[in-house]
Order: structure tokens, then C-alpha cells, then sequence
């Protein structure tokens, strides 16, 4: 494993024998964990994004990056500060740190995105068997894959799995460079078409899916906690974010480029059917498989925790985590086609998990940390908390507020039409095959 920590240390903030992690996660392989976690399915819907906003969608690409780094940067300070306030933290840790830092701002939350990366990667095999004349119903695939997770889905922590994220990023460059290579190739041989017209819904669905694209904030206090200097955190947010734009740029803006308003949803379904497809498919399968197992670790320690399961590998966690698993399959089986939930997931919970309520987490915390006796809420935070910080939470917090509301108004629309659903697989197995008529990624 690359060891960053020892070749950079933190000029302001001392380094204590105590606060240091024997055998945890260097600040790269920190990086690694968010971007392996975050580009995926996200990716693959952002031209269409682009075609929706126009190239407002660059503008918002780089609002939402910075923000969606910001807010994760400030639930990382969120979990430095409650190991500064209560020692046991510090010492132990947390399975659930996400929930822990929730209840001290807010309450607490769920995450259902698993089901999602069920979808497409079973999606994606079926399109790669059916290549090779070896059909099989998208309804039965998402049963196989399910199967295939249960093992990987046993590990323990973040740092007993980090070459899971290594994998699951490693597939995504790969695939960001051929779905690139493939799209200027199929340049040469199609039309040219002019994007579609913009408007506030067309934007606010494009908001909607970005919002998916740069969410994933709830599990960052997983990957802290299992950092050998968790208070470095935010270098790795920093890192991770960088390789991310590196990833989703030329993903959407060639795609949107050269396809204009035919861009599909996902974007692997305007590539031509070659060795280039083919391999993304793969790829990107292989991705959702290895980052299926790092997004719900939040889930599964969180449910750990309130059962009380060992920490150690013990049959307690294979029932439960596979109990978890197959209730996912469940959901996919029962919605096969994901599109308009997904919108609405993406301008609603994600939103909130990703902008709002770090910033809430972070100045509730801030306050209950630095308030002084008789002293005003407002008083605190001005006096505690830099200008430079207010403006952004502010800002973050705005945005956040925007993609809950505005975005999840475009997107109901479409979430309550009955023509956007299929029949569950277990009334059809067949009805997944063909697509609802308002259809989106999935």
C-alpha cells in the first residue's frame, strides 16, 4: 500500500502517538476510497445532464464539485471535532460515524443507492451476454448478481477492503478513456445534431442527476474513521475531487458534443456495438460490483451496531449483510426500471445528505463546541467561524436547498406517471425488457 502520510506531514496540526491509526488507510488510499466510490453510475448520465442545462452544465460541473468537496471537507471537521470532544472516539472509534455526527446536528438517515448499481450492473451483463447470444432476462440477472456480492460484502472496514476502491477506480479511468476514444471515433460516421432547447424543468432535471453524480458525502466519516490521521482528512476529499473532475469533463462534454439532443441517458447506449462498448460494459460492471461493496458499508456497520454485532468476521455479520443484500434484490426486482426515482433521489436525499446537512452538522457542532456562557447562537458562530467558511456553508447550504426543492418539483412529474414504471419481476420476468415510455437511465 502507498504510504502519503509518511512523506507529508501537517504543518499546523500536531500529530499525536494517539491519534494515529496502526495499519489504517494513508491519506491516497483515502482518495481512492472516495472516488472508487463516487464515479460510476453518475458518469454515464452526465452528457445527458449537459444537454439539458447547455453549457450551464459546465458552470454547475465546477459549483457543484467544489461545494460538494466543501460540505465533505466540513463533515470531516464535523468527526475531528466530536474526537476532540469526547475521548472514547478517539479511542475506539465508530461503526456508524455518519450516524453519530448526524444525531449530534440532526437526526438520523438512510441510503438506498444500492439498488441502483444492482440495476445497471445487471443491465450492463445482460447487454454483454446478448452480444453473444446468450440471453437472459434483466429480472434474472439482478438475482446473479446479487449472489456473486454476498462474499465481498462480508469484509469488515474500509481498510480491510482497500483494494476493492483501488479496483473500482482503476475500471473507471480505463472506461472514461474508451467511452472518450469511442465517441470521437463515432463522430466521423454520424450526424451531427443540435442540442435540445433549455428550460428551467430541463435544468433542474440536469441539476437532479448532477446532484447523483457529486453525492456520496454520507459514507466520507466511514473512510475517516479508518484513516491513520483521520484529522487529514481533508486531503483526501481534495485529491479525490480532482481526480473525479478529471474523470467526469471529458466524459460529458465530448458526449454532449458530438450527440447534441440524442444523447441518451446513459451514454453506452449511443456507442456503437464494438470491442470499445463491449469493454466499457465490462468495466463499468466490474466497477458497480466492487463499489456496491464500498457504499453500503455505512449500512451494513450501522446495522452491526445497533444489533450488536461483533467486530470480528462471525457468522452474525455474513446473516446480516446477506440479508441486507437480498432485500436489495428485492427492491430492484420489484422497480427494474430506476429512472425517475433515481431524478428524484438525486434532487432530494442526495442533496440533503451532500450539502445540507454537513453544513447543519457542522455549525451545530462548531456552536456546541466554542459557545460561550449567555452568548447568542449568531454571536457564536460569526465570532468562531472565518467569513471566507460562512459564505461558502451559506452558499452550499442555498444549493443544496435548490436541489431539493426545485429539481425534486421537474422530476415529480415523472416519479408519480404511472407510464414511468414497469411491472415488478415477480409478476413479469420479461416486463424489464422493454423500457417505460418516460424512461431515463435506467
Amino acid at each position: 500500500m502507498m504510504s502519503f502520510d509518511n512523506s507529508f506531514q501537517d504543518p499546523i496540526i500536531p500529530v499525536e502517538k494517539s491519534q494515529i491509526l496502526h495499519g489504517g488507510l494513508t491519506v491516497f488510499t483515502a482518495a481512492i476510497f472516495i472516488t472508487g466510490e463516487m464515479a460510476g453510475t453518475g458518469l454515464l448520465a452526465l452528457p445527458k445532464a449537459m444537454d439539458q442545462a447547455g453549457w450551464y452544465g459546465l458552470i454547475s460541473t465546477f459549483v457543484l464539485c467544489v461545494l460538494s468537496g466543501y460540505s465533505g471537507i466540513k463533515l470531516g471537521d464535523c468527526w475531528t471535532m466530536l474526537r476532540e470532544m469526547n475521548p472514547v472516539y478517539s479511542e475506539e472509534g465508530s461503526r456508524s460515524p455518519f450516524q453519530v455526527i448526524a444525531t449530534e446536528g440532526a437526526g438520523r438517515v438512510g441510503n438506498q443507492t444500492g439498488v441502483v448499481f444492482l440495476l445497471l450492473a445487471a443491465q450492463n451483463l445482460q447487454s454483454l451476454f446478448d452480444s453473444i447470444h446468450a440471453h437472459l432476462p434483466v429480472c434474472v440477472w439482478i438475482i446473479i448478481v446479487a449472489c456473486l456480492l454476498l462474499g465481498p460484502c462480508w469484509l469488515g472496514t474500509p481498510k480491510d477492503s482497500w483494494p476493492i476502491a483501488i479496483g473500482a477506480m482503476v475500471c473507471t479511468a480505463i472506461a472514461c478513456v474508451f467511452i472518450t476514444i469511442s465517441t470521437l471515433i463515432h463522430y466521423r460516421t454520424i450526424k451531427h445534431n443540435d442540442p435540445s432547447p433549455i428550460t428551467f424543468k430541463s435544468f433542474s432535471f440536469s441539476m437532479g442527476t448532477m446532484f447523483f453524480a457529486w453525492g456520496g458525502s454520507a459514507m466520507f466519516p466511514t473512510i475517516q474513521v479508518d484513516m491513520r490521521q483521520p484529522h487529514r482528512f481533508h486531503l483526501a476529499v481534495i485529491i479525490a475531487y480532482s481526480i473525479l473532475l478529471v474523470f467526469y469533463l471529458p466524459v460529458s462534454v465530448i458526449g454532449y458534443l458530438v450527440y447534441g439532443s440524442h444523447v441518451q441517458d446513459n451514454i453506452l447506449k449511443n456507442l456503437p456495438r464494438n470491442f470499445l462498448r463491449y469493454s466499457v460494459e465490462i468495466l463499468i460492471t466490474g466497477h458497480l460490483a466492487m463499489a456496491f461493496t464500498i457504499v453500503l458499508n455505512p449500512i451494513f456497520q450501522g446495522f452491526e451496531e445497533l444489533t450488536r454485532v461483533p467486530k470480528h468476521f462471525c457468522w452474525q455479520r455474513a446473516i446480516l449483510r446477506s440479508g441486507i443484500v437480498l432485500f436489495l434484490a428485492f427492491m430492484a426486482e420489484s422497480i427494474p426500471h430506476f429512472g425517475a426515482i433515481l431524478a428524484f433521489i438525486g434532487s432530494s436525499t442526495v442533496s440533503i445528505l451532500g450539502f445540507i446537512l454537513p453544513v447543519i452538522c457542522f455549525v451545530m457542532i462548531k456552536v456546541q463546541s466554542t459557545q460561550l456562557v449567555h452568548e447568542k447562537f449568531v454571536d457564536t458562530i460569526f465570532r468562531v467561524v472565518p467569513k471566507l467558511d460562512i459564505i461558502l456553508l451559506a452558499l452550499a447550504l442555498f444549493v443544496g436547498l435548490y436541489g431539493a426543492l426545485a429539481s425534486s418539483y421537474s422530476s415529480f412529474s415523472d416519479l408519480v406517471n404511472p407510464k414511468s414504471y414497469v411491472k415488478p419481476c415477480w409478476l413479469n420476468s420479461t416486463a424489464a425488457e422493454e423500457p417505460p415510455m418516460n424512461a431515463s437511465l435506467f
